[in-house]
């Protein structure tokens, strides 16, 4: 198994793997690996739509998101991101713009744990995924910014007025996503190491702060966090397929021009029902 670590102790490439064919063994290396990294990248894949989802299957029980206007429409665990058109309708989620860092379905009440995409086009100018090892930030904080965070929690929101995600939701897809209030610091439920757990996009209200207080700390938060040795920049190719543990990662997309295609497949997977909520 050929492995190559793409950032400071976060981020691990692999480039001889076909994740149609892993057996029981090599799966739990690679998901032994992932875990320990965060952040896994795997270059070269040919999935079908099948494929894709049993592997996600394989790792927890899967994630169906609740925009299911962008869902594959033979596999509902597969979800379209991406600019492209069909018949007049966005076939895909987030269009071209920039998205602010965020950590996916934090407001949910059971958060997804993995996150995969998989590149099927991507665009030859911007669209890159930056990655933020939030438990390596929290590790290293000054102890002012670890005084506004331990023992706090905050509300996440799917409908944050100033979030970068502008697709409507329908009123049955909001009854299904109340807000939800998380620690800000979590333990991680499997490896047991504490870790900053924040999504920007989402936050909308940190103790009893109004927003203006709330985005305050936000920023503050996200300047240190960002720093370039707890960051990975990925740049997409075609075929690649790239996986993240939101207990410990947040993540955030760089813009590109309309003009250019970019069309990914999305899956997810959830921790077992008794360590779903973040603690």
């Amino acid at each position: 198994m050929k492995t190559n670590l793409l950032a400071n102790e976060f981020a691990i490439e692999f480039d001889d793997l076909d994740l149609a064919a892993l057996d029981d063994d090599a799966l739990g290396e690679v998901r032994d690996l992932w875990m320990r990294y965060k952040v896994a990248v795997f270059r070269n894949q040919q999935l079908t739509d099948e494929a894709l989802v049993d592997f996600t299957r394989r790792l927890g029980p899967l994630h169906i998101h609740v925009r299911d206007q962008y869902h594959d429409e033979q596999h509902p665990e597969i979800m379209f991101v991406s600019n492209l058109q069909e018949d007049g309708r966005n076939l895909g989620s987030l269009g071209n713009g920039d998205l602010r860092w965020h950590t996916d379905q934090s407001y949910t009440a059971k958060p997804v744990h993995g996150t995969m995409l998989y590149g099927v086009e991507v665009p030859a100018d911007g669209g890159a995924t930056w990655f933020c090892d939030l438990a390596a930030a929290y590790a290293d904080m000054p102890a002012d910014l670890r005084a506004l965070v331990d023992g706090e929690t905050a509300s996440f929101s799917g409908l944050k007025p100033d979030s970068t995600q502008s697709a409507p939701l329908r009123p049955d897809q909001v009854a299904k996503i109340p807000p939800q209030r998380h620690p800000m610091v979590r333990t991680h439920p499997y490896l047991k190491y504490k870790t900053l757990y924040i999504s920007p996009n989402h936050i909308m209200q940190i103790g009893e702060r109004d927003l203006t207080g709330t985005e305050e700390i936000l920023d503050r938060l996200v300047e240190w966090a960002e720093q370039p040795q707890y960051t990975y920049r990925h740049e997409w190719r075609v075929n690649d397929l790239v996986l993240w543990d939101n207990a410990a990662v947040m993540h955030r997309r760089d813009g590109f021009p309309s003009a250019q295609r970019r069309f990914l497949k999305r899956t997810g997977f959830h921790f077992p029902e008794a360590l779903g909520t973040p603690a």
